[in-house]
């Protein structure tokens, strides 16, 4: 699987077996989620009116998608890392652009990116939609600067980040520690960037969501249709707070880490299982507070339900037509 290993002691695989454990739960909560998510974008682009719609939830849902696919290949990753090194007693030796150009690491930066990126724009555009309503309905809602240029800055600003992020491990290349992650990759300036990008864009949502909920509830006592923008900012909001409870917090235990002081394992991993949630949850936000999603996702399974019924009547267990019952006059006057 390496190219070049070196042996060790039992003293450093010691604990190894807790880790495949860990991992082993992160991995089945990354494929579950992979599972949801993928529902979920489905629901989201077979729908005309959710196309045009949920722009920013549909961008927000593309990187949950990568986000749990990178957590199931950096989970299989590891076991199988772990897993050699309990059986060989070696290590694999790496550098930091051998680390830098695993798969698994690079769709995990994606989604490190792309989730808070989208999170925050979902709280500007609702802040942006209350303050200023006819600014919003004129120039954003339905225009290229919500279907084009929003998506378009954030993709730009991934794809900038991870330029960055390779620029630095491939001038920066050194021997790194044998698991690899984002600061064995690419430094720890860099690992920095990627939490204080969470934290500050999961945060700052919640501040803009909680301000533009509370003042959408305000003029909804005087507007009645007002009540509808209120719907819609109550699952921006709930989004915006689990991502700062579920993916800010461990950053900010990650930060701690790196420059205060170390974290027991009893605190750290499971940290790491909420952003696995997190990933995961926002299907059951929508489930719960969009009335319209809830109808779409039901009426969905609906037609599918329908759809495989229909075919068990209309085939026999062998594969081949169930013949048709009844008297030949009813026959002719049901094809008549």
């Amino acid at each position: 699987m390496f190219t070049r290993n070196e042996t060790v002691n039992t003293s450093v695989t010691h604990g190894f077996e807790d880790l495949i454990t860990y991992h082993i739960v992160n991995t089945s909560l990354g494929a579950i989620s992979t599972l949801v998510n993928t529902l979920l974008i489905i629901i989201f682009l077979s729908y005309r009116p959710f196309r045009t719609r949920y722009v920013l939830l549909i961008l927000l849902n593309v990187g949950d998608l990568i986000n749990s696919m990178a957590i199931v290949l950096t989970g299989l990753n590891r076991i199988e890392l772990y897993s050699t090194a309990i059986r060989t007693m070696t290590l694999p030796v790496r550098t930091s652009l051998e680390c830098a150009i695993e798969p698994w690491l690079i769709l995990k930066l994606i989604g490190d990116i792309l989730i808070p990126v989208s999170t925050f724009w979902m709280g500007v555009e609702r802040l942006v939609a209350i303050l200023f309503p006819i600014f919003y309905r004129f120039s954003v809602d339905g225009k290229a600067v919500k279907y084009l240029v929003v998506p378009g800055i954030s993709l730009l600003f991934v794809f900038v980040s991870i330029c960055v992020a390779f620029y630095l491990a491939f001038t920066e290349n050194h021997l790194t520690s044998f698991y690899c992650g984002r600061k064995a990759a690419f430094g720890e300036g860099f690992g920095t960037f990627i939490y204080c990008c969470n934290i500050t864009c999961n945060v700052a949502s919640t501040i803009f969501a909680t301000a533009a909920y509370f003042k959408a509830l305000r003029l909804s006592k005087t507007q009645p249709r007002m009540q509808r923008q209120v719907n819609v900012i109550r699952y921006y909001l709930l989004i915006s707070v689990l991502s700062t409870l579920l993916v800010s917090l461990p950053n900010t235990i990650a930060l701690f880490q790196l420059y205060v002081e170390k974290v027991s394992d009893s605190l750290s991993k499971p940290a790491y299982w909420m952003q696995t949630i997190n990933s995961g949850i926002h299907f059951f936000v929508y489930l719960a507070l969009n009335k319209e999603f809830r109808a779409r996702t039901f009426r969905m399974f609906k037609m599918v339900h329908s759809e495989e019924m229909s075919l068990s009547k209309k085939q026999s267990p062998d594969g081949c037509e169930t013949p048709l019952r009844g008297s030949a006059k009813t026959l002719t006057a049901r094809t008549a």
